[in-house]
C-alpha cells in the first residue's frame, strides 16, 4: 500500500489529503476501505471532493459542473468544452460580463447623486452604447445553450422513411454496429431502436424507427405510432428514400426541425439524380460525407465557434443568463419611462446577482446538492 501526502491548501480539494494506493482486485481495496471505516473514517459522498474545492475557492461552480463534464464526456468534442470550460473559459466571459454591467451602472451614478440635475456629464448615447454592447454580448451567449445543452446530451438523431428505405442498415452503419436487424421483408423494425454514436466527433443518440406507412396490422401500427413520438421530439431527422418517395414533401411539412433527406443503396442504379446525399452501406460511399453534414447541421453553431469561444451546456447556465437578459431590458425600459435612476439601477444589480448564482459566488446548498448529486462517488 502507497500512501501519498498533499497538504492543504494546494491539494485538489484545498484540505489536506492523503491518497491512498492498494493493489487492485476486489479484495485488498475493500479490505483497507473496511479498516478505514472502522478507524472512524466515513465514505466520501458524489462529488464531495469537488465540492469541497469550490467551498474552499479553488474553483467555481462551473469549473464543478465541468469536471463531471470531463469524467462523463463520450466524445472528443464534449471532452474539449468541458476543458475549456474547466480552464475558465465561460467564468472569465461572466465575469467581463459583470464588469460591463458595473461599469454602466457607474455611468448613471451621477444622475442617482444628483437628481435634480437636467443633464449630467454623462450623455445618454454612452450609456445607451455601454447597454447595447452588454446586452449582445449576453445574447450571444444565450444564443449557445441550445445545441450547448444538445452537446451534453447528444443530439437525437431520428432515421425516418418508408418500409425498406435503408434505415436500419443506414442505422448499423452509423453505430458501426449490427444492432438493427436487417431484412428485405419491409415491416421488419416494429418498435424504435435508440443507441449511442460518436458522428464526426459529436455525440448523437441515434434512433431507428419503423417504416412509416398505412398498416392494417396492429403491432406495426403501434411501431409507427412510436415512430411519430420519436419524431416530435427529435433535433435532426435523417429521411431515408430507396428512389424519389411521393410522401417525401408530405412528411417534410408536418416536421418541424431540420431534414436531411439522403438516397440509400447507392450501389443500385435508381436513373434519377437524388435530391440530397447519396449513400451505400455495402459500398461505403457516401458516409463520410453524411457523416460530416449531420454534425454541421446538428452543431453548426458550436462548429462556427469552435473550441475558444465560450458556450452556455446546462439549463441552470440557461435559466441564469436568461434572467440577467431580462433584467438588462428591465434597466433601459426604465430609462424610456422615466424611472428615477436609482429605481433603473436595481435592474442592473439584478442582472449582475444572476451571474454571480451563473458562477457560484453565492450558492445555496440545494443547488450544491442538485449539482454535485449527478458526480460519480468521491471525486
Amino acid at each position: 500500500m502507497l500512501a501519498a501526502c498533499f497538504p492543504g491548501p494546494h491539494s485538489y480539494s484545498g484540505d489536506d489529503l492523503v491518497e491512498i494506493s492498494t493493489h487492485g482486485g476486489l479484495i485488498v481495496p475493500a479490505a483497507a476501505l473496511a479498516a478505514f471505516v472502522a478507524a472512524g473514517a466515513r465514505p466520501a459522498a458524489p462529488g464531495e471532493f469537488t465540492r469541497r474545492a469550490v467551498l474552499n475557492g479553488k474553483m467555481d461552480l462551473l469549473q464543478a459542473e465541468a469536471t463531471a463534464d470531463l469524467i462523463d464526456a463520450g466524445s472528443p468534442a464534449q471532452r474539449r468544452r468541458a476543458l475549456h470550460q474547466l480552464e475558465r473559459g465561460l467564468s472569465d466571459r461572466l465575469a467581463a460580463l459583470r464588469s460591463e454591467i458595473l461599469e454602466l451602472e457607474a455611468l448613471i451614478a451621477y444622475d442617482i447623486d444628483f437628481p435634480e440635475e437636467d443633464e449630467g456629464p454623462v450623455a445618454p448615447q454612452r450609456v445607451r452604447g455601454a447597454w447595447d454592447v452588454v446586452r449582445g454580448r449576453v445574447a450571444d451567449l444565450l444564443k449557445t445553450a441550445p445545441e450547448g445543452e444538445r452537446l451534453r446530451e447528444g443530439a437525437l438523431l431520428v432515421i425516418a422513411g418508408r418500409p425498406n428505405a435503408g434505415k436500419s442498415s443506414l442505422f448499423n452503419a452509423l453505430l458501426g454496429t449490427e444492432r438493427a436487424i436487417v431484412t428485405e421483408i419491409p415491416g421488419t423494425t416494429r418498435d424504435a431502436i435508440e443507441a449511442h454514436a460518436v458522428i464526426d466527433g459529436f455525440p448523437f443518440r441515434l434512433v431507428d424507427t419503423a417504416g412509416l406507412r398505412d398498416s392494417g396490422e396492429r403491432i406495426e401500427r403501434l411501431g409507427i405510432e412510436v415512430s411519430r413520438k420519436y419524431l416530435a421530439a427529435a433535433d435532426l431527422v435523417l429521411f431515408c428514400e430507396e428512389t424519389d418517395d411521393p410522401s417525401r414533401g408530405d412528411f417534410l411539412a408536418q416536421v418541424q426541425v431540420p431534414v436531411v433527406v439522403v438516397r440509400t443503396k447507392s450501389d443500385r442504379p435508381s436513373g434519377r439524380p437524388a435530391v440530397g446525399p447519396s449513400v451505400s452501406v455495402v459500398t461505403g460511399d457516401g458516409l463520410p460525407e453524411l457523416r460530416r453534414q449531420l454534425a454541421e447541421v446538428a452543431f453548426g453553431r458550436l462548429l462556427a465557434l469552435g473550441d475558444v469561444e465560450p458556450v452556455v451546456t446546462r439549463a441552470r447556465h440557461r435559466a441564469a443568463l436568461q434572467r440577467a437578459l431580462e433584467e438588462l431590458d428591465g434597466f433601459w425600459s426604465a430609462r424610456e419611462t422615466g424611472v428615477d435612476a436609482a429605481a433603473a439601477a436595481t435592474h442592473l444589480r439584478a442582472a449582475m446577482a444572476a451571474l454571480d448564482d451563473l458562477i457560484g459566488a453565492i450558492t445555496p446548498e440545494d443547488v450544491l446538492d442538485r449539482v454535485f448529486a449527478a458526480f460519480c462517488v468521491g471525486k
